[in-house]
């Protein structure tokens, strides 16, 4: 149980621009709801630190500083029509609150989203004005083992995952008193291109329109109805290196070898379309987030601050994925390698042509509005490789763990590295009820089976542990 003690909302503690921020078309297709992540801290770190006399005071205070130079974050926004937004700079500040659990940590288990995980997130009613919800909330959970968590909501509408992190870098450093950002946000947002509704696509943008349905079915909605739930699989350093030669079976010293990412994503990809028992003929997407900010010409600036990522989704038949790990990764890399300067510039047009960008947001869903289904036969995977996630350490050093405190629909799934570095990562992933015992099965089978094939190593429990 999980109680709210008190709370508060934090404006800048200096005069900030008062503003509307353009939004580009790469913001306006992301789903305005908040994306949900924790970070959990250990007591031995907050009682060891004795200079901290309230975690909730320290947050506050450095939150004020911080959204000074962040001042978008303390706005609001504002709905134009045909489902888009623009971003009002109004500086009505964050919300943050105080909550008490009786729970202790060791009870959230290996932290897969669970309706408890969820708990640890300050809630939102969506049924409000949307003008008048703030775009950050954050919530600090005392467990009554001593430990804490720090749950985070940003509008997805307003940062991508790398402007997230960024930000809550910079705060961590503020609470800590060195008062340094991580880097200096860049606010305008016309520096992305702006996209023409005169100019006509130049490539059939799949990826914006509607995903593969099961063979047989006209639309998603018997799919959509289906019971799901989350599980969090782990890998270690050297089921991925296995991972990563099955994926490079064949291939010589000269070439380009597939990535850990990619040969994850494949595996991923492979087990969920096994598991789900699809036909052969069966078409399937993969909806992979692609980083533009170096893709683009000119490259956007250092510290951007805004959504720079788009989506590229190869679409396959099942039976070509299971030709092979390294076949599936082929797939992969091919539509990686089209998301071009010239590419992200048609996506931008297509956009910029759609009368009302509503129902082309992916993976929001209310009984009024619904938006494209990326649920089966469909994975997501977003890869959080590189990003700066163990960063946040605002006094009482840094989490055992961050993630998603939810999953959002049907092949949903993330690829985390664990925080002490050493190789191995964690995979939540929501799929429905009646395939994850099969998923989890098939996940570590063909690594397991390789190993013993292969005598690389003694497969341990650790190694081929199928349902923790």
């Amino acid at each position: 149980m999980v109680s709210i003690e008190r709370s508060c909302i934090v404006k800048p503690n200096e005069q900030t621009p008062d503003v509307k921020l353009r939004l580009s078309e790469c913001d306006q297709i992301k789903p305005y709801t908040h994306a949900p992540t924790f970070y959990i801290y250990p007591p031995q770190n907050i009682d060891s630190n004795k200079s901290i006399s309230s975690p909730f005071h320290t947050l506050k205070i450095s939150l004020s500083h911080v959204l000074v130079p962040y001042y978008p974050l303390a706005g609001r926004l504002n709905l134009i029509g045909g489902g888009r937004f623009v971003l009002n700079c109004n500086g009505l500040g964050a919300e943050i609150f105080e909550a008490e659990s009786q729970s202790e940590i060791k009870d959230l288990g290996d932290f897969r989203p669970t309706s408890e995980t969820r708990k640890l997130i300050p809630t939102v009613d969506y049924t409000e004005d949307i003008s008048e919800l703030p775009l950050l909330l954050v919530q600090l959970t005392r467990f009554k083992c001593g430990g804490i968590s720090i749950g985070v909501a940003i509008s997805h509408i307003v940062a991508d995952g790398k402007g997230a992190l960024e930000f809550i870098s910079s705060w961590a450093n503020f609470a800590r008193g060195e008062n340094k950002l991580v880097v200096e946000p860049y606010h305008d947002r016309n520096v992305f291109y702006k996209g023409d509704p005169l100019s006509k696509p130049r490539f059939d943008h799949h990826e914006l329109k509607a995903f593969p349905t099961l063979i047989g079915h006209d639309d998603a909605e018997e799919e959509r109805k289906k019971e799901c739930t989350n599980t969090m699989l782990k890998l270690s350093k050297t089921q991925v290196n296995k991972l990563k030669e099955m994926a490079n079976e064949g291939k010589d010293a000269t070439s380009r070898h597939y990535s850990r990412y990619e040969a994850i994503a494949a595996h991923i990809w492979r087990c969920a379309s096994k598991s789900r028992k699809l036909q052969n003929a069966q078409l399937t997407s993969l909806r992979v987030p692609v980083d533009c900010r170096n893709r683009l010409k000119p490259t956007l600036p250092q510290g951007y601050y805004g959504n720079a990522v788009m989506v590229t989704s190869p679409i396959a038949e099942v039976g070509k994925l299971m030709l092979g790990l390294g076949d599936a990764c082929d797939i992969i890399r091919q539509s990686a390698e089209m998301f071009n300067d010239d590419y992200i510039k048609s996506s931008i047009d297509f956009l910029a042509n759609q009368e009302d960008l509503t129902k082309r947001r992916a993976g929001f869903h209310t009984d009024s509005q619904k938006g494209l289904f990326l649920g089966n036969p469909n994975v997501t995977i977003t890869s959080w490789l590189g990003l700066t996630i163990y960063d946040a350490d605002f006094g009482w050093g840094k989490p055992i763990f961050m993630g998603p405190a939810g999953l959002g629909f049907d092949g949903k799934s993330f690829v985390i590295p664990v925080s002490d570095e050493d190789g191995s990562f964690v995979i939540p992933i929501r799929l429905q009820v009646t395939h994850m015992d099969d998923f989890k099965k098939l996940f570590y089978q063909d690594i397991c089976c390789a190993h013993r094939k292969q005598i690389v190593a003694t497969v341990n429990n650790d190694d081929c542990n199928l349902y923790e």
